[in-house]
């Protein structure tokens, strides 16, 4: 609900695969039955991962594509930011080593 993303539609992936190219295969998979469906694709990394995982999301995802970052849900220091693929890589993104989930929506 706080990604305001899809949330009648939506699919947990659980944790992606860790080496390219299947972890980048498998983004763009995820991305392609977002946009056919309507749908949601969440998953989750490890925090040490987090950085990594951004990168391959913004390397193998289109522009328009919607990418929201959950961070530290629940905690007192919370973040969850959505914004577009396109908007992510104008400026270098470094997340904590917090527990993260990772939501895309395809347009």
């Amino acid at each position: 609900m706080a990604s305001g993303l899809n949330g009648q539609s939506f699919a947990f992936n659980g944790y992606l695969q860790v080496k390219e190219p299947e972890r980048g295969k498998k983004i763009k998979s995820l991305e392609a039955h977002s946009q056919k469906e309507n749908q949601t694709q969440i998953f989750i990394e490890t925090p040490y991962r987090n950085n990594n995982m951004v990168q391959d999301i913004l390397r193998h995802c289109n522009p328009k594509t919607l990418l929201c970052i959950a961070i530290n849900i629940c905690a007192a220091d919370e973040k969850i930011i959505m914004k577009s693929i396109a908007d992510w890589a104008k400026e270098p993104v470094s997340l904590p080593k917090q527990p993260a989930i990772f939501l895309i929506l395809a347009n």
